[in-house]
């Protein structure tokens, strides 16, 4: 059964007059009376009791009236649903993260996004860098923020978000605390609490390749997945650790954060938002979409 015959149905019981009715649709009386018959026909009811001058509604035509009105709406909101959804406007967006991203930038987007989209179900899940990777390419998440190069991710694409320096965390009892601004060398043969390098490969590459242009090796007391693990470890007492600037967001006692003096080749991490290639989905594109305006916005 036609939506456009439950339509004229409609129009007809509720003016129960076919010129007026036929008049509402835009047609004439005549197809619009030869449609009512046939839905008649193929129900095996009469919908209309057209025994006096004024047609009015049978018992069956007053129960076909109540059902059809349901589902015209219903079919209504059907296509409005998959016009919202086409525009990205409904729908779940899985985001996985690295720690860091969740104590600046990733709330800011999420608040801009969320206003934007409120009916878009969100669903947020913290993974190291390659745990990302795999996560994507497996198809359990559609976009993450993770520490750009990756190697193996040619079926992924990213987008640099921002650019962030390095900062010292440290115990707040340890000497080096008593000053406000360090040098890495002056970290030289400190245990250090940070990433395994198979979680975390660019960052971790960063850290190595940075300790030694100051002159020493990085030496390893602990390794954590997760950033807020990792300070909890500085706190305790374990070794101090290079975290992004965002951390100081982070407020943990028996933690102080204390700035690098920035050389030459200044001491910098990377955020990007990967997603699949190909064709992505509305929802991702809208959520791409508002990013890009943010890091404009930013930017300007």
């Amino acid at each position: 059964m036609e939506l456009r015959m439950l339509r004229q149905f409609i129009a007809v019981a509720e003016e129960l007059h076919f010129r007026r009715a036929a008049a509402r649709l835009g047609m004439a009386q005549p197809p619009l009376s030869q449609s009512i018959q046939k839905l008649e026909t193929r129900m095996g009811v009469e919908l209309f009791d057209r025994s006096s001058r004024r047609i009015r509604l049978t018992e069956a035509g007053l129960v076909f009236f109540d059902e059809a009105r349901k589902a015209v709406a219903q079919a209504d909101l059907a296509v409005e649903a998959a016009q919202r959804a086409a525009r990205g406007l409904v729908g779940s967006l899985r985001i996985t993260y690295v720690g860091a991203a969740i104590y600046d930038f990733l709330p800011r987007l999420l608040r801009v996004y969320r206003t934007r989209f409120p009916d878009v179900d969100i669903h947020l899940q913290e993974r190291p860098t390659m745990r990302q990777v795999r996560a994507l390419q497996q198809g359990e998440a559609d976009v993450g923020f993770a520490r750009p190069p990756v190697a193996g991710a040619d079926d992924l694409r990213y987008l640099s978000v921002l650019t962030e320096p390095l900062v010292v965390a440290l115990p707040e009892d340890h000497p080096a605390a008593a000053r406000p601004v360090l040098t890495l060398s002056d970290l030289a043969g400190e245990p250090f609490v940070t990433f395994p390098a198979h979680e975390g490969p660019s960052f971790h590459a960063r850290l190595v390749a940075a300790c030694e242009s100051a002159g020493f090796s990085m030496r390893v007391a602990q390794e954590a997945v997760q950033m807020h693990t990792i300070i909890g470890l500085v706190a305790a007492g374990f070794g101090i650790a290079l975290v992004p600037a965002s951390m100081r967001n982070l407020r943990q006692v028996g933690v102080v954060y204390r700035d690098l003096r920035q050389t030459a080749s200044p001491l910098e991490v990377d955020l990007a938002v990967l997603w699949r290639r190909g064709e992505p989905s509305s929802v991702v594109t809208s959520f791409l979409e508002t990013l890009r305006g943010l890091r404009l916005e930013r930017s300007g």
